[in-house]
C-alpha cells in the first residue's frame, strides 16, 4: 500500500490504462466503488448534521462559527459528534440507488466511499442495505479527487474497479478507475477532453439548472413588499419625487434582507419539507442546490439588503434587522406556538408598511394600521388552515409548520380568520367618513366600491381554502388565482379614481 500511495496520478492513471484490456466490461468480479456526496446523497452530510443541530438547539449557530475557523476536518469532527442525523429523511438519487441495487442483484460487491464521519456512513449504509463495506477517506492535504483515487487503487488496485462519482473533483479517481459512472454530470464536466479516451456511464440527467438560485429567492413574495408604497395614499407623499426614489430603493433592499429570511427559514424547515406533498420540490429540500451555497447566499443577499439600507438611512438598517431578528426567531420557534405564530405573522407584514413610513418621515394613520392589523391577522389565520387542511395529505403535522394545531382546529382558524377579514372591510367603510380620508382623496366615496370586491375576494377564497386549495401562502395562491387578478386590476383603478378625480358634488354623497 505504500508503494501505492508513493505513486503519482500519472502513474497509477497509466498503470489503469494497461489493466482496462484485461478485464471484461461487464464483470461481475470488478468492485463498484460509489461517492456517497453528490452520486447516492443530493447533499452533503456535513450540511445536514450541522442543520440539524441548529434546529434542535438554535444557540448553535454561534458555536458553527467558530468552529469554522478551526479547520474543516476539525468543524466535521465536531458537528457531528453534537448531532445525529436520519437517513431517512435524506434526498437520495432514486434512479441510482434503483441501478445500484440491480448490480447488487447480480452479485457484484458494492463500496460506499465517503469522507463523513464512521457514525453517519454506518447509518446511511445500513439503511440502504447495498453495500458490502464502507471505505472511509481520511482528511489531508492532498486534493480530495486524489486521495480518493490513492486509497481506491491501494485497496483494490490501479484499473480493477469500477467508480461511479459526481462532480470534476472525481475525475483523478476515474482516471484510475477501469470504468466511469458518472451520476448526474454538468454540461461542463461531459466536455472534459478525458472522455476523449475513456467511456463512461451517465446516470440520471443533471436537473439542478440555473433557474435554482432565482427558485431560492422566492420572488413571488416580493409582492408583499409592495406595502412599503402605502405612504403614497398620502398627497403629500404623491408628490414627493424623494420619497417615491427612496420607497423603490426601500423596497429592493427589502427583497433582498426577506429573500436571506426565506432561504434561511427554508433551510429550517428542510426536514418538514421533504415530508410536504408540494415543498418536497424546493431547491433545497430536493437537494437541486447544497446547503452550504444557501448559506452564502443568504450571507451575500443579507449584506447587500443591509449595505443598501444603510446607503438610504442607518435608522432603515437597523429597522431591517428588526426585521431579520423577528424573520429568524419565527422560523425557529415562533412557528411552532399556537396563536403567537399568528401574531408574528402580522408583526412581519405591519414592518413593511411601517417601513414605508419611516421613508417619508411620517406617521401612520390610525385608520391604515387597524384596516392592514385585521386585514393580516385573517390572512395569517387562512395561512394556518391551509397549512393544517394539506398536512393530512403529507400523513403527518410534522410536514407542516401548523405543528402546535389541532385538526379539530379547522372551525375555530376558519371563523378568526373570516372575522379578521370581514372586520377589515368594515373598517375601510368607517375610514371613508373621516377627515383623514378626505385630506388623502378627492374622491374618497368611491372606495366604498372597494367593501364587495374585498369580501368577495376573502368569502371566495376561504371557500377554496376549505376544499383544500390553499396549501401554502394565500398570497401565492392569489397569484395564481383566475379571479383575484381582476380583482386587484379593479381594485388598483377604484384607488387611483378615488385618488386623482374629483367627482360632481350630489346632495346623498
Amino acid at each position: 500500500m505504500s508503494n501505492i500511495l508513493s505513486l503519482s496520478l500519472n502513474d497509477l492513471s497509466t498503470r489503469a490504462l494497461g489493466r482496462r484490456v484485461h478485464h471484461r466490461r461487464d464483470d461481475p468480479g470488478i468492485p463498484l466503488c460509489v461517492k456517497l456526496e453528490g452520486a447516492i446523497l443530493r447533499t452533503g452530510t456535513t450540511g445536514e448534521l450541522a442543520l440539524a443541530l441548529v434546529r434542535r438547539r438554535p444557540w448553535m449557530i454561534f458555536a458553527l462559527l467558530r468552529w469554522l475557523f478551526l479547520g474543516t476536518a476539525e468543524f466535521r469532527k465536531r458537528v457531528a459528534e453534537r448531532s445525529a442525523l436520519d437517513p431517512a429523511g435524506l434526498p437520495y438519487r432514486r434512479p441510482f440507488l434503483a441501478f445500484l441495487r440491480r448490480e447488487a442483484a447480480g452479485g457484484r460487491d458494492i463500496f460506499l466511499v465517503t469522507r463523513a464521519r464512521s457514525s453517519v456512513a454506518r447509518a446511511i449504509a445500513n439503511h440502504l442495505g447495498l453495500f458490502s463495506d464502507i471505505i472511509e477517506i481520511e482528511h489531508d492535504e492532498t486534493p480530495r479527487g486524489e486521495t480518493i483515487a490513492k486509497v481506491l487503487c491501494a485497496r483494490f488496485g490501479s484499473g480493477d474497479f469500477d467508480f461511479a462519482g459526481h462532480g470534476h473533483i472525481d475525475i483523478p479517481v476515474w482516471r484510475t478507475a477501469r470504468r466511469s459512472v458518472i451520476v448526474a454530470p454538468s454540461p461542463q464536466l461531459l466536455k472534459n477532453h478525458m472522455w476523449n479516451s475513456q467511456t463512461a456511464d451517465v446516470l440520471c440527467p443533471d436537473d439542478r439548472g440555473s433557474g435554482r438560485y432565482i427558485d431560492a429567492l422566492h420572488p413571488r413574495r416580493w409582492i408583499k413588499n409592495l406595502l412599503i408604497f402605502i405612504p403614497l395614499l398620502d398627497a403629500a407623499s404623491r408628490s414627493d419625487a424623494r420619497f417615491v426614489v427612496g420607497a423603490y430603493l426601500a423596497f429592493c433592499a427589502y427583497c433582498l434582507v426577506a429573500s436571506a429570511g426565506y432561504i434561511a427559514n427554508d433551510l429550517v424547515d428542510l426536514r418538514a419539507d421533504r415530508r410536504h406533498v408540494i415543498k418536497h420540490r424546493r431547491v433545497f429540500a430536493s437537494g437541486r442546490l447544497s446547503i452550504a451555497r444557501g448559506f452564502s447566499l443568504a450571507l451575500g443577499l443579507l449584506c447587500a439588503g443591509l449595505g443598501l439600507s444603510f446607503f438610504l438611512s442607518p435608522l432603515l438598517a437597523g429597522w431591517m434587522l428588526v426585521y431579520l431578528a423577528l424573520s429568524l426567531n419565527y422560523s425557529l420557534w415562533i412557528k411552532k406556538t399556537l396563536v403567537i405564530d399568528i401574531f408574528a405573522l402580522v408583526a412581519l407584514a405591519m414592518h413593511r408598511v411601517l417601513t414605508g413610513f419611516i421613508i417619508a418621515g411620517a406617521a401612520p394613520s390610525f385608520w391604515l394600521l387597524l384596516f392592514t392589523g385585521f386585514f393580516f391577522f385573517g390572512l395569517a389565520m387562512l395561512a394556518r388552515y391551509g397549512e393544517l387542511k394539506s398536512s393530512r395529505f403529507s400523513g403527518t403535522r410534522l410536514a407542516t409548520r401548523a405543528r402546535a394545531y389541532r385538526p379539530g382546529d379547522h372551525d375555530i382558524l376558519a371563523s378568526f380568520g373570516l372575522a379578521g377579514g370581514y372586520l377589515s372591510a368594515l373598517i375601510l367603510a368607517l375610514y371613508v367618513l373621516t377627515p383623514e380620508a378626505r385630506a388623502a382623496f378627492r374622491s374618497p366615496q368611491l372606495l366604498w366600491l372597494l367593501c364587495p370586491l374585498l369580501l368577495y375576494w376573502i368569502s371566495r377564497v376561504w371557500i377554496h381554502a376549505r376544499r383544500g386549495r390553499v396549501p401554502e401562502d394565500p398570497i401565492l395562491f392569489a397569484l395564481k388565482d383566475t379571479a383575484s387578478f381582476p380583482v386587484a386590476l379593479a381594485s388598483a383603478g377604484i384607488f387611483l379614481l378615488a385618488a386623482f378625480v374629483r367627482l360632481p358634488a350630489h346632495p346623498f354623497v
